[in-house]
């Protein structure tokens, strides 16, 4: 379900990907990322553990500002999922750009201490400013690896220390990509604190939502589909149960499509055509593809 730095359990992950047009502005990207995550220290150890994930956002444009706080509508990628987990099966359920960013910025952010960097490789001597509960122990290799996997991408650790299973508030930024034309939900899987095996299979337990402003306009799903477009417009329709704060909503869809995997398959990312979209796709089947990291074949510095 995704990279830590030791040992952990995490389960029942939820991805949102989407395009959007905040006050019709230029069109940016959109990460959600939520799961159930537990901490599972050897006998007597100190410290805290960390998810990594990374960003194809344009290099040195995300900060702080880029992740913006959910603790108002902690269910809005539940009800996403909940709008995406029928399509595979075909059974219907009930009805401003950042500032130039620093080379480490380190923040909180529901259970998580956030340390942002433009290079992976920067955050081991950041790690100190960590609080030491969440800090979790130096794990150079797999930062290195990130490095060269994902060359000028934008990465988070997310540090955390709960010794007890907990649902995450989600986790929902925004980011200039570097590439439009393709959503990127991170899915990378390794729970050891061990670098990655780009070659195993691994158990997936993820639903995948994506989305783009597109779907939203009027008669779109017509236009993509005729007359069935009529039901899709409804059955891809997300309602939200929580209030959404003013600065969350413009992150967020009113229509979804995608999927739940829960079977072994190659390790690697979730990538999402835009271009599928804006054509009326849905269900998981096509719309997504599973590749490794980009730079995989370089491998990375022993």
């Amino acid at each position: 379900m995704c990279v830590c730095l030791a040992a952990a359990r995490l389960s029942n992950t939820i991805l949102y990907a989407a395009e959007v047009r905040p006050d019709g502005a230029d069109v940016v990207h959109v990460l959600g990322y939520q799961n159930t995550v537990q901490n599972l220290p050897a006998r007597g150890a100190a410290g805290g553990n960390a998810m990594i994930l990374p960003f194809p956002a344009v290099p040195g444009t995300m900060t702080q500002k880029n992740v913006v706080a959910t603790d108002a509508c902690p269910h809005i990628l539940e009800d996403l999922a909940e709008a995406v987990r029928w399509q595979d099966t075909g059974r219907p359920r009930s009805l401003g750009l950042a500032d130039t960013a620093k080379s480490v910025q380190i923040f909180d952010t529901g259970i998580y201490t956030v340390v942002l960097a433009q290079d992976a490789r920067d955050i081991p001597a950041a790690l100190a400013r960590v609080p030491a509960a969440k800090r979790p122990a130096l794990n150079q290799p797999i930062f290195d690896a990130y490095a060269v996997w994902y060359p000028e991408w934008t990465v988070a650790l997310c540090c955390f220390n709960n010794r007890d299973a907990a649902r995450a508030t989600p986790l929902l930024w925004w980011y200039r990509p570097g590439n439009p034309e393709a959503l990127f939900a991170p899915a990378l899987d390794c729970h050891t604190g061990e670098v990655p095996d780009l070659k195993a299979q691994v158990q997936v337990d993820h639903t995948v939502a994506v989305a783009s402003y597109v779907m939203d306009e009027q008669g779109f799903w017509t236009r993509t589909h005729g007359k069935g477009g009529e039901s899709l417009e409804q059955l891809t329709r997300v309602r939200y149960q929580d209030p959404i704060p003013a600065e969350v909503r413009p992150l967020l869809c009113d229509h979804a499509v995608g999927g739940t995997y829960e079977k072994r398959m190659r390790n690697g990312d979730f990538f999402c055509s835009v271009k599928n979209l804006r054509e009326g796709a849905y269900g998981s089947k096509g719309l997504f593809h599973r590749v490794g990291p980009p730079g995989a074949a370089t491998p990375p510095r022993a």
